[in-house]
C-alpha cells in the first residue's frame, strides 16, 4: 500500500466514523507504524485541509464537522480494485455497443489508465483478458441511438423515419419514448406512437432518420392494468417473432420431412356372442 492508497484508507475510515479512531485502529487499517501514520495526518492537514483533530479523552483522530461538515478527497479518488473494475465496466459497455460510449468515455478511460500505470497495476492487454460472444447482433447508426436515448431522458417526443421489418415499408412516425430494451444483442424502444395512437415497439436497427421534437412526451402510466397488460404483449410478441426468425434461419435443407399418417382403428360393428349364447 502507497501513501496515496493510505490517504485514501485514513479518509474512508475517518468519514465513516462515529467515534474517534485510535492510531492502533489506524495502524492495523493503514498496514503502517506509529510514525507513518502521523506523517500521513500531518500532509493530509497541510496539502489536502483535512479538519483532523485529535481528542485525547478518547485517544483517537476524527474529523471536525464544525470546521467542514462535508469534507471530500478533492479530485476524483478511487482505490486500486475500484479502477480495475472501472476499467473492466468500460470495455463490457463499449464491446456491448461499439463506438456508442467511445466518444464520451475515451478521455476517461485514458486518465484511468494512467492512474493505473502510475500504480504498477495496469494490464495494457485487457481487451484480450475480456472476450463477449455475441448472438444474431445486428448493427445499426450510433447516431439514431444517441438521438433515442436523448428523446427518452429529456422526455421529449422523436419523430422517426421507420422501416417495417414484415412488410419492408418505411413509414414517418412521431413517438414518445418510454423504455429501451436490450434483448439477444440488439437494442429496441417501446414507445406510444401518436399515429396509431397505441404502444409500438421498434427495433432501433431499422430506424432511417431520427430527430428529436420540441414537445413533451407522453408518458404512460405502468399502474393501469391495460397499458401492462399491452406492454407485456408487445415483449412476448416481439420475443416470440424473433424466436420463429432464428428457428427458420437455422432450419436444416434437405428432404422435406413427411409425417406418417396415424393407423386407423378397427372399427367394431357389432358383439361377438359366444357360442352357447343366444339371441
Amino acid at each position: 500500500m502507497d501513501k496515496l492508497d493510505r490517504i485514501y484508507a485514513l479518509h474512508t475510515e475517518l468519514a465513516n466514523a462515529r467515534l474517534p479512531v485510535s492510531k492502533k485502529t489506524l495502524e492495523e487499517k493503514l498496514e503502517c507504524t506509529h510514525a507513518t501514520v502521523e506523517r500521513i495526518i500531518r500532509d493530509m492537514r497541510l496539502y489536502l485541509n483535512a479538519p483532523i483533530e485529535y481528542d485525547r479523552t478518547a485517544n483517537g483522530y476524527y474529523y471536525d464537522s464544525k470546521i467542514n461538515p462535508n469534507y471530500e478527497l478533492p479530485g476524483l479518488w478511487f482505490n486500486p480494485t475500484e479502477l480495475h473494475a472501472l476499467l473492466t465496466a468500460y470495455h463490457l459497455l463499449t464491446n456491448v455497443e461499439p463506438g456508442l460510449l467511445e466518444t464520451h468515455i475515451a478521455p476517461l478511460k485514458n486518465k484511468i489508465q494512467k492512474l493505473l500505470h502510475n500504480d504498477k497495476a495496469g494490464d495494457k492487454n485487457l481487451g484480450n483478458r475480456i472476450r463477449i460472444v455475441k448472438i444474431a447482433s445486428r448493427r445499426h447508426n450510433p447516431k439514431h441511438f444517441s438521438a433515442v436515448a436523448s428523446a427518452l431522458i429529456n422526455r421529449q417526443q422523436l419523430y422517426i423515419r421507420y422501416l417495417g421489418r414484415e412488410r419492408n415499408k418505411e413509414s414517418e412516425r412521431t413517438v414518445s419514448p418510454q423504455r429501451i430494451i436490450y434483448y439477444r444483442d440488439n437494442w429496441y424502444l417501446d414507445a406510444w406512437c401518436h399515429k396509431r395512437e397505441a404502444l409500438r415497439n421498434f427495433s432501433i436497427d431499422r430506424i432511417l432518420e431520427s430527430k428529436a421534437q420540441n414537445l413533451p412526451a407522453k408518458d404512460i402510466s405502468t399502474t393501469r392494468p391495460a397499458l401492462c397488460q399491452r406492454l407485456r404483449h408487445l415483449c412476448r410478441r416481439t420475443q416470440t417473432h424473433r424466436r420463429n426468425k432464428i428457428q427458420q434461419q437455422h432450419r436444416p435443407l434437405g428432404r422435406r420431412r413427411t409425417v406418417a399418417p396415424a393407423p386407423k382403428r378397427p372399427v367394431r360393428t357389432g358383439r361377438q356372442l359366444h357360442p352357447g349364447n343366444s339371441l
